[in-house]
């Protein structure tokens, strides 16, 4: 037999012995990276006057010898976006598994910001999960950092539901998303809401 055709019966191997529950919680995985972006990107944001401007444009000379410059909210601008995105998924190691009493896993920070204590009930360190939650926030940057910019300097007004549902679709619904900082019972109250309106 040739090479090729040992490759090509181990990939149909390999593909066929893929069990569903692994897509499925490589879609949880997806769908809490993108949460635990989302969510450290407003965090990373809070920590700055909203007011603050920086000045942006070209600072060489031209033949007037004037500057073409204007003034832009820092928190808005491409240059702090982007430098924000560069490690912001350095994050994902401050997170922990936690198992519900369903079986079902979130994720959640070890540390609060605001200093209130943690429950230690049914958490699980488990570092290949927290590595695939880092590689998932890392690879949606990746795909998706112009949008994100654009979400970010238009000031979308649901930036998180949007980004996750409808841009990369991770998230079917923010009920069902493993991230510990959704009200998932006030989430599918909301859907059966919408759901009877329609």
């Amino acid at each position: 037999m040739g090479f090729l055709t040992v490759l090509a019966l181990f990939v149909t191997v390999l593909c066929a012995s893929t069990s569903p529950s692994l897509a499925a919680k490589e879609t949880d995985l997806y769908c809490a990276a993108c949460h635990m972006l989302i969510d450290e990107l407003y965090f990373a944001r809070s920590t700055h006057n909203p007011k603050k401007k920086i000045q942006v444009g070209s600072f060489r000379l031209d033949a007037d010898g004037k500057t073409h410059t204007k003034s832009v909210d820092f928190l808005t601008s491409e240059a702090y976006l982007t430098e924000l995105l560069e490690d912001i998924c350095g994050e994902a190691d401050k997170y922990i598994q936690n198992t519900n009493a369903d079986g079902s896993r979130i994720f959640r920070r070890m540390q609060s910001r605001d200093g209130t204590p943690l429950g230690l009930n049914n958490i699980t360190y488990n570092p290949d999960a927290l590595r695939a939650l880092r590689h998932y926030c890392d690879n949606t940057v990746e795909i998706y950092e112009e949008k994100l910019l654009e979400l970010f300097r238009t000031k979308h007004p649901d930036i998180k539901n949007h980004f996750c549902m409808d841009v990369t679709k991770y998230c079917d619904t923010v009920a069902d998303h493993p991230f510990a900082g959704v009200d998932k019972k006030k989430a599918k109250d909301e859907e059966k809401a919408k759901k009877r309106e329609e």
